[in-house]
Order: C-alpha cells, then sequence, then structure tokens
C-alpha cells in the first residue's frame, strides 16, 4: 500500500512533468529549425555516442569467456593488467568513433571523466563475475 502522499508532492509531480513535456517540446522545436548540416551532425554524434556506449557496457561481461584463467594466475598485476586492457579499448574506441583527440578543454574534461566512469564500471562487473566464478 502506498503511503498518503500531501497536496505538495502532487504539486511538485505535475510542475515537474509539465515542465519535462515543455522541455522535450522545446527540443523537438530546436531541430526542426536547425539546418541540414547540422542535424546531420547531431544525429551522427549521438549515433557514434550510443555505439560506444554499448561497446563500453557489453566489453567487460565479454571477460567471462576468460576469467577463470586470470583468476588461476593468482596475481594481483594480472587482474590491474585486465582493467588496463579494458580501458585501452575503451579509449581506442572512443577516440576512432570521435574522429581524434578532443578538440577543446570541455572536450577533454568530457572524455577523462566518461573514461574514470567507464574504468570504473569495468572493475565493477569484473569484481562481480570474479565473485560468480568463485576467485
Amino acid at each position: 500500500m502506498e503511503a498518503p502522499r500531501g497536496i505538495l508532492s502532487r504539486l511538485l509531480e505535475k510542475v515537474l512533468g509539465w515542465l519535462a513535456l515543455g522541455l522535450l517540446i522545446g527540443l523537438g522545436v530546436a531541430l526542426w529549425q536547425m539546418g541540414p548540416e547540422r542535424r546531420a551532425a547531431l544525429w551522427s554524434a549521438i549515433w557514434r555516442t550510443g555505439l560506444w556506449l554499448v561497446l563500453a557496457a557489453a566489453l567487460p561481461w565479454a571477460t567471462r569467456l576468460f576469467l577463470r584463467r586470470i583468476l588461476a594466475i593468482a596475481s594481483n598485476w594480472a587482474g590491474v593488467a585486465l582493467l588496463a586492457g579494458l580501458a585501452l579499448v575503451d579509449l581506442v574506441a572512443g577516440l576512432v568513433l570521435m574522429g581524434g583527440w578532443p578538440s577543446s578543454g570541455w572536450g577533454w574534461v568530457a572524455g577523462l571523466t566518461t573514461l574514470g566512469l567507464v574504468a570504473s564500471y569495468n572493475y565493477l562487473v569484473v569484481e562481480y563475475l570474479a565473485e560468480q566464478i568463485g576467485g
């Protein structure tokens, strides 16, 4: 059973819902008014970013195929090498899909932050898989 909600929470829910709808409509109008070159560049960037995110999310799960051998080595350096290799593959895939090195300071900040988040995700997934295997 749900807890009773007050009028303030219902009002906040309605306001946030209308605000989100307004932002989506504004985004649609802005996209509609863009020139064809800019729109194509935006869709290309969204497509490449989505492809990279899918690759970065799936890559550490593929380590399940050979993680037992790495655990048999019983060395922390083997795990470090695995995580460094995953981060390197993520970096190279990101650079290939992005078309080169970032060209601005904010691009570097966004790229390094994303690489740090993906490396953390890789660690958590590999750690989970190692526990499941029994390592």
